[in-house]
């Protein structure tokens, strides 16, 4: 379910403009290794996401990378993400997802 096939390539569902919000964002957040652990993510609830953030993020990586998630997801009580804080703490394959995705949001 993670590739569709448009404009003769493929690509993720979090690059899929035509799916709902409650598949992009989770897909997305599957792929940032730090939220590997993450609770909330399969099926996808903000509460219990932003739960695990709040209380079981163990790495500033973690907390940044769910914050992020949660402003895609919209208005809620997690505050701003702060892009230029997350980029200094990720992985360079979690700045290299969050470039791509930087790239292909629609």
């Amino acid at each position: 379910m993670e590739k569709y096939a448009s404009d003769q390539h493929l690509i993720r569902d979090y690059e899929n403009p035509k799916l709902p919000l409650e598949k992009r964002v989770p897909s997305l957040a599957r792929r940032f290794s730090c939220l590997s652990r993450a609770d909330g993510l399969t099926p996808w609830a903000a509460e219990t996401f932003y739960a695990w953030v709040t209380a079981q993020a163990k790495s500033s990586s973690e907390w940044h990378a769910g914050h992020f998630i949660l402003n895609l997801w919209g208005e809620g009580p997690w505050g701003p993400f702060d892009a230029i804080a997350a980029v200094s703490k990720w992985s360079d394959p979690d700045r290299t997802l969050f470039a791509a995705w930087a790239r292909s949001w629609r």
